[in-house]
Order: C-alpha cells, then structure tokens, then sequence
C-alpha cells in the first residue's frame, strides 16, 4: 500500500517490549465501546490489531475476536494473551490487511488508530468496509491531532511521532460522507472524550520540558470544562457504521 507513514520496522521496536493489557475503566473509547457492543455474540475483526487493548474490551463483551497485523507479536503472543484471559479467539494473522484474503466476513471490522497513517485513508476505509458482513458494523477511531489544542501540543512537544500521523486523515465527517455514498448507515461520527493528550518519549529542549509541566498543569482544568467531543481538545475521533443488508 503507498502512502503508509512509518515503518514496519518502527513499528517492530516500539512494540517489543509492550505490555499486554486492556484498556482502563476510565477510558473514554472503552466506555464507548461497552456502551454500544454489550452482549456481542457474532464476530470481530481488528485491523492492526497488535497490541489489542480494545480488542480485548470486545471480547470482555461476548465478540469472537479475530485480528491481522504485520507486528511478528500478533500470533505468538496476542492470540494466547486474549485466550488465557477467557476470550473467545479466532484466527489471528501477521500479515498485510491489504492483501490478505479472508475467507469470510465479520459481523464487526474495527480499527483503532490506524487510519491516520495512511495518506490515501479513502482506500484504507474501502478495505476495512469490504471486511463487513451485510448488516455488520464498522467501526473506525483515530487520535487527534487535528484540533487546534491538540496539533499545537503534537508539533511543539511530539514532532517524531506527529510526522508518523496524515493529519488530513484525522476526519471523521470526511469518513462518513466517503462510506455514505456507498450506501452504509453512518450511526455516528465526531470527537470522542473531554481533553487528554500524550505523546511518545523522546529527547527534548529545556523549553519543550517545561511546556510538557505546562500542558500537565492545564490538563485537569481543561478535563473538567472543555464540552465532551470538542473536536479541538477531544483525546480521540470515532466513527460507527451499519452495512445494508443483502438484498435479493
């Protein structure tokens, strides 16, 4: 696939010594999640699923989970990690979501930051969507980077991993236009989150540390106040779709 940011081999090191864990009850993509998908009896597929902390929160809620990443970590370790937690578990590949060809559809294909790394995202969705079982679900998220709070955060303090990110990927009413005219049911899409920020370790300026103690100061005030899902401080972009069922 052209238009990939990183590489596999970035990818590769960031994630060797990645802890497996769940997200946290905190988090406001797993309250979402648990909030929409409780009593999941189909299937579910992730596409870059490596290291599957939302995965796992799927099948906490009765998902079959399935997965497809190039991270070496996705069979060996993944695929026994979800089991040994109690999950139902299906295939897990490494490989290409690109060119791998399944053998079947799901009843939910998600993604959970991956998008963004692509500069053609409309191909991206495209594949993801092809994966979806007529009147499955698709779910995309993404960081963002993209509202004015956040991208000034990522460029001053983050730029490493800023550069990793298509910002012009980062936009979930363009997701929804593009599945829209394809006829899928978009159940919702925008911000998700009041304000939260991270950013990758990195070596920094005496300047970018001390803006680093400013933004932690802000953080909290900031959490409290901000509107949930404002697109220019949200933590993260979301978007569910439904696929029309087969017809006759």
């Amino acid at each position: 696939m052209t238009g990939a940011l990183g590489t596999q081999d970035e990818w590769d090191r960031s994630y060797e010594r990645y802890p497996l864990d769940a997200a946290g009850p905190d988090d406001p993509l797993r309250q979402w999640l648990e909030a929409r998908f409780r009593g999941g009896r189909g299937t579910c597929l992730e596409l870059g699923c490596f290291p599957g902390r939302f995965l796992a929160v799927l099948g906490e809620l009765g998902y079959e989970l399935h997965g497809i990443d190039r991270t070496p970590r996705t069979a060996t370790e993944l695929a026994p990690w979800l089991a040994g937690r109690g999950h139902r578990v299906g295939e897990f590949v490494q490989a290409d979501f690109f060119t791998h060809q399944f053998a079947r559809q799901f009843d939910v294909v998600c993604s959970f930051g991956v998008i963004e790394h692509f500069v053609d995202w409309a191909s991206f969705l495209d594949r993801q969507a092809a994966l979806v079982a007529p009147g499955g679900r698709l779910v995309v998220t993404a960081p963002n980077f993209r509202g004015w709070l956040q991208r000034g955060i990522h460029r001053w303090l983050d730029q490493a991993n800023y550069a990793r990110h298509c910002v012009d990927a980062m936009r979930p009413a363009a997701w929804a236009a593009h599945l829209a005219a394809r006829g899928w049911e978009v159940i919702e899409h925008g911000g998700l989150g009041r304000f939260e920020y991270w950013v990758d370790p990195a070596e920094r300026s005496p300047w970018q540390r001390a803006g680093l103690r400013l933004v932690d100061k802000l953080q909290g005030p900031l959490r409290r106040f901000a509107p949930a899902g404002s697109l220019w401080c949200c933590p993260y972009l979301r978007l569910l779709a439904r696929r029309p069922e087969a017809t006759s």
